[in-house]
């Protein structure tokens, strides 16, 4: 592979893909703490009577939430793997044989 400079083609689409791994980062850390919370940290704490049954109606909303976060991750991450594939394989052409 002979190295050439990148056109401001190549650059969009790289900082394209990076924004959307920093978009996926923030899809995970979203999903990740409202499921912690709707699965285990607001029954347990209802439990040992920490806090009132009351906040069982928050459940719901942290559960979807977390589901439609997680999703969300799932299909943007492979939107920009799609996008990086081009890039990587100009790269590291042995990697892909």
């Amino acid at each position: 592979m002979d190295p050439s400079i990148l056109n401001s083609d190549d650059w969009l689409q790289r900082i394209q893909a990076l924004w959307i791994m920093w978009t996926c980062l923030f899809f995970a850390g979203t999903a990740a703490i409202s499921l912690i919370f709707a699965h285990a940290v607001i029954p347990s704490a209802v439990d040992s009577g920490t806090i009132s049954s009351r906040f069982n109606k928050f459940r719901l909303p942290l559960y979807v939430v977390g589901i439609i976060s997680f999703l969300a991750d799932i299909v943007l991450l492979l939107y920009a793997i799609g996008l990086s594939v081009g890039f990587i394989s100009e790269m590291y052409p042995r990697f892909w044989q």
